[in-house]
């Protein structure tokens, strides 16, 4: 460490308290400089409206004496009254002329105003365009009443059938014989019987497990 850096630390306050001071100083400085400047533009701001307000005390006064002038010689002056030229003419030539100063310190705040009518409704909208965008599904809907209509009336009896009659005849395999059933000679159809007759079986074709039914009777031939 270099005897000038030695120093700097063993007066670190000091300095600091230096350099804290000089750049207070320039800043007051800079705000004195601008608050003059601001108030040497006011006074020469004050200074010429001043100056413009007695050119136009000048101007009206010899607008009306030249008026004045003409009506004595019998005619219309063409110039009208300065008064009516210029609104509010008396305020412009009042001298040394009103300039608002600076701002002032905000004032004590009021208290509320009254509450004021509720305005009028305002029109109505138009309607919006359709969503494209589906809605959430609804809750479901309670279950429904189960119908409980009346009973209907009995149909009506339909008519008898007509009387069956007995087959004509028919054929089966037994044994492997086949029989060929017919109705008898004297058939009664309350009292129906047939005759069965075997057809040739094939040979070397023997006949087994006969009905017991045909027991006793010729092979070839059976009656029921």
């Amino acid at each position: 460490m270099t005897r000038t850096e030695r120093t700097i630390v063993m007066h670190w306050r000091g300095i600091a308290t230096l350099c804290a001071i000089v750049a207070l100083a320039g800043i007051s400085w800079v705000l004195w400089h601008r608050i003059d400047s601001s108030d040497r533009n006011y006074a020469a701001a004050v200074k010429e409206a001043d100056r413009r307000g007695d050119a136009v005390t000048t101007l009206a006064s010899d607008v009306r004496a030249l008026r004045a002038q003409v009506k004595a010689a019998g005619k219309t002056p063409v110039a009208p009254d300065p008064s009516k030229a210029v609104a509010d003419l008396p305020s412009r030539t009042t001298v040394p002329v009103p300039i608002p100063g600076p701002r002032g310190a905000a004032g004590v705040q009021g208290s509320p105003g009254a509450t004021g009518a509720p305005g009028k409704d305002g029109n109505n909208g138009s309607n919006g365009a359709d969503s494209t965008v589906p809605g959430p599904a609804g809750p479901p809907g309670p279950a429904g009443q189960d119908a409980t209509g009346v009973p209907g009336k009995d149909g009506t009896d339909g008519r008898d059938g007509a009387d069956g009659r007995p087959p004509a005849g028919w054929t089966f395999e037994y044994g492997g014989v086949t029989y060929t059933c017919r109705p008898v000679d004297d058939f009664n159809a309350d009292n129906p019987r047939y005759t069965c007759d075997a057809s040739e079986s094939s040979p070397g074709q023997k006949n087994s497990g006969q009905n017991p039914l045909a027991m006793a009777l010729d092979p070839s031939r059976r009656e029921w």
